[in-house]
């Protein structure tokens, strides 16, 4: 049987979009939030540690700690992701953080991404609209 998982993130950061027409051309922050959503079989292998489950949240968390948050929690945006994710909008950061974990997770793992600048807005990115390796 198939199962979604997802865990929320946040973190705080300054960006600018230069070309933007309004406000976002200044530099300005956010407090950011994430959430990743993992879709899977739900693995049923009876003694595996990983017993029940689509991927263990503690995966997640160290790809976050070790990988993620380092290059985006009280960061200036446009500087820690320079050539990465360029203009650093909510859909470039979305598709940042997407690309790092299909680098760090088992190949073909279904992943959604979720950036939202405030409450009222997300930007979703999904591995499945990602070019094929190759």
């Amino acid at each position: 049987m198939r199962a979604a998982i997802s865990k929320r993130y946040s973190f705080d950061a300054a960006h600018q979009l230069p070309d933007h027409d309004g406000k976002c051309a200044r530099p300005h922050g956010h407090t950011y939030g994430l959430r990743i959503q993992i879709v899977g079989e739900i693995l049923d292998s009876p003694g595996d540690p990983k017993n029940g489950m689509v991927l263990d949240y503690g995966e997640l968390d160290a790809i976050w700690k070790q990988s993620l948050e380092p290059r985006l929690d009280h960061r200036d945006l446009n500087l820690s992701l320079a050539g990465e994710a360029e203009p650093t909008s909510a859909e470039n950061i979305a598709a940042f953080i997407l690309r790092e974990l299909v680098s760090r997770l088992p190949y073909g793992t279904e992943i959604e991404v979720g950036i939202s600048e405030t409450p009222k807005t997300e930007a979703i990115v999904h591995s499945r609209d990602l070019p094929s390796p190759g």
